[in-house]
């Protein structure tokens, strides 16, 4: 499995001693440690970080990643890119195979075992998934589910349902995901002007491929997203 970690997207955080987000400590450690650390349980090939360029030159961002995980494999975004989808086809010589693949965002924080949702998709036979929580705010993405618990709609920052994401994004294959997000973009499927990584589940569902979701506690979820949400996650640490 390849794991890829999306941390090159504008900054909507403040945090101390104006450092990136990636680098804010909570208890101590760097939210970037927090997050690869809560990888490790999964069985991965590669772990591959989407890191702008101006934070490897200002903070050598790269170097962290390294010591964290010498094996990672760093991708430089140089400015900002027209979306979560783009900066992850950044990667597209490095996941355009079959292998697995899992997308994380770096502003977030699951409460959960990656271990035992990967295994569950997996077992399930499941060409892609994702882990969703209940809430109706629009700020998120949003899947629509059958009778079943299986994806047949997605959409982002559009409750079409009361199902929203939380930045975990499995394909059972590398390659269904830049198939789909060049679908999307060749069809210029936008969201606010940017393109994302969950609307990429229609392009599978439009080839037959079944998606589903490991559901959790809201609770479980902790989105860092805003100065506020980020004190609130680091008073509850």
């Amino acid at each position: 499995m390849n794991i890829l970690l999306l941390m090159a997207g504008e900054p909507r955080v403040q945090s101390s001693e104006s450092y990136p987000l990636a680098l804010t400590e909570i208890d101590g450690v760097p939210l970037i440690e927090k997050i690869m650390g809560q990888c490790q349980s999964v069985k991965y090939n590669r772990f591959i970080v989407a890191i702008q360029e101006q934070d490897i030159r200002r903070y050598r961002l790269d170097q962290v990643v390294k010591l964290l995980d010498d094996r990672a494999e760093v991708v430089v975004v140089e400015g900002l890119t027209q979306g979560a989808a783009c900066t992850a086809l950044l990667a597209a010589g490095l996941i355009d195979n079959m292998e697995p693949l899992l997308i994380l965002n770096a502003d977030e924080i699951l409460h959960v075992s990656f271990e035992s949702v990967v295994d569950g998709f997996e077992r399930r036979g499941l060409d892609a998934g994702t882990i969703v929580f209940r809430s109706v705010h629009p700020r998120y993405s949003f899947v629509r589910l059958d009778e079943k618990k299986n994806v047949i709609e997605a959409a982002e920052k559009n409750p079409i349902s009361n199902v929203a994401t939380a930045g975990f994004y499995y394909f059972r294959e590398g390659s269904d995901f830049v198939t789909a997000a060049k679908n999307l973009i060749r069809k210029d499927a936008r969201q606010n002007d940017a393109f994302y990584v969950c609307p990429t589940f229609n392009e599978l569902i439009l080839s037959g491929k079944v998606i589903g979701v490991h559901e959790i506690e809201a609770k479980d979820y902790s989105p860092i997203k805003s100065d506020r949400q980020l004190q609130q996650f680091a008073s509850h640490e």
